[in-house]
């Protein structure tokens, strides 16, 4: 399958895995592992039922196992069972992988395999990898990292698949304390529907503030909306109580929200000049949606193109001074101020 929507891939093949369609090889892999290890997870709760598992379903791990291992296990009989099950999970590691070649020339009928590579890719350039997508019977699924400037919009979704919803600022909050990690998102998230009423209609900033242990008032996100508004009373107190918390809030964490912010209103600026568009349309062009558009809106207000490319070049020169020592006795502190004095004073 050569899907670039994960999630749109991993919801036709949920339904076709729930109503019993079944592939004989499904080789699940990717850099994010969330979506690969909860389609293992359902093959396994759906191929076998609990009373045909002890003699039908096989769990191998790459590293314990080879192919003729594997292909042993494939070339079995189900015991009172429609089909067998065979499953190495960190495929990644498995012993001279080409030879599952050989199945795939005479595959089991009654066979399911999977293939599951822990946070990794199969490697595309292998003769294995080009005879298993020329395939019918075979499907790869590849989960791709989530960017994380979409991850608010991902969890938004992801609440709605889970019967829930949650307001952008939430949502927002929950992004910048999990990064793209889709599994502690998804932990965090059954924590939060636990914890609300259940005739709660919308999870709200507040509540992951109590459940989940991050600032509403205190984050990065609150930081660079201060500065886009140059609130340099509010800024400086967000930057103080990063101080008071560095590995809560370390320096490398909030340059990186700061630099992805302010290259998109550089790409905002970019775009109203070769476009002679509005900021709105040019924040939508830029793929910030509207829903959390109003800081990028403020700060194009309030920084030229220049200035922003000031902006940019200060971020970069605070994070040099961080690695190299040349800071000097500055702490991450001292020089999150110093940079959000730079910034203010535009």
């Amino acid at each position: 399958m050569a899907k670039t929507d994960t999630a749109g891939q991993f919801e036709s093949l949920s339904r076709d895995i729930a109503s019993g369609k079944f592939s004989p090889v499904y080789i699940l892999m990717g850099e994010e592992s969330f979506y690969p290890e909860r389609l293992c997870s359902l093959i396994m709760e759906k191929a076998l039922s609990p009373e045909e598992r002890d003699f039908n379903q096989t769990i191998l791990y790459g590293q314990d196992t080879d192919a003729d291992e594997i292909i042993s296990n494939c070339e079995r009989y189900p015991m009172m069972s429609e089909r067998v099950l065979v499953i190495v999970r960190e495929a990644q590691a498995m012993k001279k992988p080409e030879k599952i070649g050989l199945y795939l020339d005479h595959i089991s009928p009654s066979t399911v395999l999977v293939l599951l590579f822990s946070g990794k890719n199969m490697d595309k350039r292998t003769s294995l990898f080009k005879k298993i997508t020329a395939s019918d019977a075979c499907t790869v699924f590849e989960s791709t990292k989530i960017r994380e400037e979409a991850m608010p919009r991902w969890i938004e979704s992801y609440f709605r698949s889970i019967g829930k919803n949650i307001e952008p600022q939430g949502a927002v909050l929950l992004a910048e304390y999990a990064g793209n990690d889709l599994r502690k998102i998804s932990v965090e998230a059954d924590k939060l529907t636990k914890a609300v009423p259940p005739e709660q209609p919308l999870i709200t900033a507040r509540d992951i503030e109590d459940n989940v242990g991050i600032s509403r008032e205190f984050n990065t996100s609150e930081l660079t909306s201060a500065l886009a508004a140059r609130n340099g009373d509010k800024a400086f107190r967000i930057v103080y109580f990063f101080s008071q918390s560095p590995r809560q809030y370390p320096l490398q964490m909030t340059l990186g929200f700061l630099f992805y912010f302010f290259s998109k209103v550089e790409m905002m600026h970019a775009l109203m000049l070769r476009d002679r568009i509005s900021a709105k349309d040019a924040a939508a062009k830029a793929g910030i949606y509207y829903s959390y558009a109003g800081p990028y809106l403020n700060a194009v207000a309030n920084y030229s193109l220049r200035k922003t490319m000031t902006v940019i070049s200060y971020i970069k020169d605070c994070d040099l001074r961080s690695k190299s020592g040349s800071g000097g006795a500055a702490g991450e502190g001292d020089l999150l101020t110093d940079l959000a004095g730079r910034i203010l004073s535009l």
